[in-house]
């Protein structure tokens, strides 16, 4: 081979960290006169040539040669040594007479009698060491598996004596039998760079704007090897570098790492050559399937015999493994198309299409000439059973593959669009847009264009304005209502969720106006939950939650046979109407991992999000936070910013209650700006409603109700109905508070409509907490003993039940009954303790010192006095992360990092970072 893998000397080596210093130990054992011989071996791409570079640029104060090997020179003899030599011919004089003379005639005439052989080998030894004379030598042959045989037998003569020298050689040859090519020199094999190597060539040579998924799919595609990722980096257009564009498949080698690859295997017989490209094109190379599609009845398994030895491939049982992952991309594409396809059909012919559908599937469509309807027709029923077995994106592109082979636009639009849909589903919303982009211009009938304009809506909803969304999915609704009541159906609900995200009753009722008529009681189950779920949303928007309660609970019954995440997730939006948290969490626990488990990606974030109410509503903070946390990495990857803004409303909520101000003001302020722009209402209306639970908790009560009061009449975009609602404990608080009373008794009035129609024992604790607040004396002394028994009932809201003490302790030491007010402000201490709620905690232990109670035991510097989020970060810095590391796994500023680690050593009795990993680890 004579093709050279270079990268400029201005790059910094990669992954090569222990050749390296191989090399530069030779280096040193030359200007030391010991004198140093190294071969490094490795197949093509890997860096050989590019560590020989390395090597003689570092090699100062060394005088070198360098010379590769060239194949169309491998027949004359010495003729390698002579180009080698050349630029330090005037040496020759020093040598003395005879053996300058036998090295001249050998290096002219290409040869020597073979008697003369050991006297030539031991001139040429004689010779370096004058050139070394002045200052050391360093040789680099670089391909030495192409010399020929007569000047590699010379050099590897010379390099096995070189102790004692000043001269260092370094060969570099292909892979095979290393060690037999020059016998006695200590052989470096390079092996395929590690990933972390792979993505530090990339941030050397990338364009800036290299997406992060491409980047990832790069590095995958090249098996370790530096010319592969570099030769794959130059095919890509600019939109394919920043993710725009998909990218092609396969990814191109280039030619000349192809040509090289291929070397070897061009030299095999046509027989092992052939079932070696069924092999490449296989997914799951079985070695009888290959001999069957080889179409040979007395093929066997030595027929890739000559493939083994050359050390190609291997054959583990009845798999055919490629020993270089690349060689099996380079046999696909260094052959022609027309064998190519004449390969798929064979493959096609012995692949069970009910077991490996998507293996069927892509060898039918690669094996076609031309559209044909009814190989479409089998792909199709292939990507059907391919839906079942292995998810929606195996699923999307067989039936890419389908709609490739369907002579019939209206049908091809029919599976582009469902490719594109199950593209979405799996996650990958660029190629979705790109498959939906290809069937938009196809779609003739009117029934098809109303889906493609379905699809093109739901990817809308989740990543554009809320209110521009409800619209366009109302419209999409109504012009599918004569074709299909069930997609209908699913464009109206659709358009309601966009519609409640916004925080707009009115158009929410529209959409249930049109779509609850079109489910009839025969109809199945998903479809008559919708209609329930739909129904009883719109009625207790209206506050008639007498009627609403019914509808939402049948919803919630039906939900037990549910198994798409999509049902499973408005059962849990019903159950939250209904104020059942532990049902909430499960049921949005199950969407999560039908989701997960049915490679339903794009429903992940919105099941976490609904989780994550269940989960802070039931005191469980640090699993909130985590889900939270996961569900705004989910929702930044799948594109769905609607839900990334929801989880960092969630997050701030999260902050609110642990009083961590900073990062609860800094999360708000972000929740606003982005909902402002999509006109979210929930997600504004939480954030709001997180900086009223922070002033509450400083004890800033008129704050907290000027920001709730402007929920009550907050349009579309800026507060929601429900939120309205689900605020009135703090309102009331906090209008009572601040002396506004007619406020609170009109929000409290409101609460208890709902606790009642909905019996939920959470909600009538707060109901009655709230009467306790309104109240005097023992009548407000009876109501708190009231909420208390409920929350007991419930036992699932732990921090509102510390909540109710602390109010009710309060009340308590204002009544001058210290006794009382004693056992429910140690308990709710207790409890804020527990959960992180510091803020909560300060408030508590003021009330106890208003009694002249001192708290119980001093504070003493251990973890469990840290918040959630403390202790996170805590345990990240142990680790040894960096702020900036601390702040991108939590989504928080380095600031607020540095904030917060202040905070720390300053409960801890600490001083440094070392004393934190001492402390934790």
């Amino acid at each position: 081979m004579t093709e050279r893998y270079t990268e400029p000397l201005s790059v910094r080596l990669r992954g090569r960290d222990a050749e390296q210093r191989i090399l530069a130990e030779a280096l040193g054992d030359a200007r030391s006169g010991r004198g140093a011989s190294v071969l490094l071996t490795s197949g093509p791409g890997l860096g050989k040539t590019t560590l020989l570079e390395h090597t003689r640029n570092t090699a100062g104060g060394f005088t070198v040669l360098h010379m590769a090997g060239v194949a169309d020179e491998a027949d004359f003899p010495l003729s390698g040594l002579q180009r080698l030599l050349r630029p330090v011919e005037p040496v020759l004089d020093r040598l003395p007479e005879p053996r300058r003379e036998l090295l001249c005639a050998a290096l002219t005439r290409g040869g020597v009698a073979e008697t003369d052989r050991f006297a030539l080998y031991t001139s040429l030894l004689d010779f370096l060491a004058e050139v070394s004379a002045d200052q050391p030598l360093l040789l680099c042959v670089d391909d030495a598996d192409l010399l020929d045989d007569a000047s590699l037998a010379a050099l590897a003569f010379a390099a096995r004596r070189l102790t004692g020298t000043r001269v260092v050689a370094v060969f570099a040859a292909g892979e095979g039998p290393g060690s037999a090519l020059v016998p006695g020199v200590a052989e470096q094999v390079l092996v395929p760079l590690e990933d972390r190597a792979i993505h530090d060539i990339l941030t050397d040579r990338a364009p800036a704007h290299l997406s992060s998924s491409v980047r990832a799919a790069l590095v995958r595609a090249a098996h370790g090897n530096p010319a592969a990722v570099l030769g794959f980096l130059a095919a890509l257009t600019t939109e394919q570098v920043q993710g725009d564009h998909s990218l092609p498949d396969p990814l191109p080698l280039a030619g000349r790492l192809r040509a090289a690859q291929l070397a070897p295997y061009q030299e095999l017989p046509e027989r092992t050559r052939q079932i070696l490209l069924l092999g490449a094109l296989a997914a799951e190379p079985r070695v009888h399937l290959l001999l069957d599609a080889a179409d040979g009845p007395h093929l066997s398994v030595t027929e890739l015999e000559p493939a083994e030895e050359r050390g190609l491939v291997r054959v583990d049982g009845d798999t055919l493994v490629f020993v270089d992952p690349l060689l099996r991309e380079a046999v696909a594409q260094g052959t022609p198309a027309g064998r190519l396809r004449e390969a798929h059909r064979a493959l096609a012919a012995v692949t069970d299409r009910e077991y490996a559908p998507v293996e069927f599937a892509r060898h039918t469509a690669c094996g076609a000439d031309v559209p044909d309807a009814e190989l479409a027709d089998q792909v199709a029923a292939a990507a059907r059973r391919a839906k079942r077995l292995e998810g929606p994106m195996p699923a999307s592109f067989t039936n890419e593959r389908a709609a490739a082979l369907t002579p019939d636009l209206d049908e091809r639009t029919c599976r582009l669009a469902t490719a594109s849909f199950e593209s979405y589903l799996a996650g990958d919303s660029a190629r979705a847009a790109r498959l939906l982009g290809q069937a938009r211009p196809l779609a003739v009938s009117d029934r098809r264009r109303a889906i493609v304009a379905l699809i093109e809506a739901e990817f809308d909803m989740r990543d554009s304005n809320a209110i521009d969304a409800a619209e366009r999915l109302y419209a999409v609704g109504s012009d599918l209502v004569p074709h299909d009541r069930d997609l209908a159906l699913r464009a109206l609900v659709r358009s309601a969720d966009s519609a409640s995200y916004a925080g707009d009753p009115v158009r929410h009722a529209k959409a249930a106006e049109l779509a609850v008529p079109l489910v009839r009681p025969d109809d199945p189950a998903p479809m008559r939950l919708a209609a329930n779920y739909l129904e009883g949303c719109t009625i207790s928007f209206r506050g008639d939650y007498a009627n609403s309660t019914p509808l939402l609970r049948e919803a919630v019954r039906l939900s037990h046979e549910m198994t798409a995440p999509s049902e499973m997730v408005w059962a849990g939006i019903a159950g939250l109407r209904l104020g059942d948290a532990p049902f909430v969490r499960t049921i949005t626990s199950r969407a999560v991992e039908a989701a997960r488990s049915r490679g339903e990606h794009a429903f992940v974030p919105s099941a976490l999000a609904f989780l994550v109410f269940s989960e802070f509503w039931s005191g469980r903070f640090p699993s909130a936070a985590g889900t939270a946390l996961a569900g705004l990495r989910t929702s930044r990857e799948s594109g769905q910013s609607i839900w990334a803004t929801q989880h960092l409303a969630s997050l701030a909520m999260i902050a609110a209650i642990q009083g961590d101000v900073d990062t609860c003001q800094i999360r708000a302020r972000a929740v606003t700006a982005q909902a402002g722009e999509n006109s979210l209402g929930l997600p504004s209306a939480l954030a709001a409603w997180a900086l009223a639970v922070l002033d509450l908790s400083r004890g800033n009560a008129a704050e907290a109700f000027f920001r709730l009061r402007s929920l009550v009449h907050a349009g579309p975009g800026h507060g929601h109905p429900t939120m309205r609602l689900l605020t009135a404990p703090h309102f009331v608080e906090a209008a009572v508070r601040t002396g506004e009373t007619e406020w609170a008794r009109t929000s409290q009035a409101g609460y208890r409509r709902w606790a009642e129609a909905v019996e939920s024992p959470s909600a009538l604790a707060l109901a009655a907490r709230g009467d306790g607040l309104l109240a005097a004396g023992e009548e407000a002394a009876d109501h708190f003993e009231v909420a208390l028994s409920q929350h007991r009932v419930c036992g699932d809201d732990d921090v509102e039940q510390a909540r109710t003490q602390l109010l009710f302790g309060a009340h308590l030491r204002r009544a001058r009954l210290p006794g009382r007010a004693r056992e429910h402000l140690y308990n709710a201490l207790e409890t804020f303790e527990r959960f992180g709620a510091r803020l909560w905690v300060r408030q508590t232990r003021a009330e106890l010192r208003a009694i002249g109670t001192a708290d119980r035991g001093p504070e003493t510097p251990s973890t469990g006095e840290l918040t959630a989020q403390q202790q996170q970060i805590a345990r990240l810095v142990a680790e040894g992360a960096t702020n900036r590391e601390v702040a991108a796994h939590m989504f928080i500023s380095p600031r607020t990092v540095e904030h917060h680690l202040r905070g720390i050593f300053r409960k801890l009795n600490i001083r440094s970072r070392v004393d934190l990993a001492r402390l934790l680890n």
